[in-house]
């Protein structure tokens, strides 16, 4: 049967719009967005994270995670925060530990954002 194939061959160019870069996102056409990207190590405490496109509202879902090239002992944890929050960016804190450490992360994170935009 070619059914799947068919199926699997159809054209979606209208079904959605993508931007598949390091800081990206796809948008369906039944209004979900999902948009994510990559911050560099920063000293800053609450570092400033600007979307490539913007939501409908700050009903928007964040996860961010560290980006390590190399593993280490350190235990790492990120805070999307709600204060300052907008449609086009939001804040992330980003902290760790290590051998009764604690501190400010200068890694790399990676985020995901979902949410709507219409």
């Amino acid at each position: 049967s070619s059914l799947g194939t068919t199926y699997a061959l159809a054209d979606l160019s209208n079904a959605m719009s993508v931007n598949l870069s390091l800081n990206g996102y796809a948008k369906f056409n039944n209004g979900l967005l999902v948009q994510w990207g990559r911050v560099g190590g920063s000293s800053t405490a609450s570092y400033s994270v600007t979307m490539p496109t913007s939501f409908y509202n700050t009903e928007y879902k964040i996860f961010a995670t560290v980006y390590k090239p190399s593993s280490d002992s350190a235990v790492y944890s990120s805070s999307p925060l709600a204060i300052n929050k907008t449609v086009s960016r939001f804040y992330l804190n980003r902290n760790y530990a290590s051998g009764g450490t604690t501190g400010l992360s200068q890694e790399s994170w990676d985020w995901f954002a979902i949410g709507r935009w219409k």
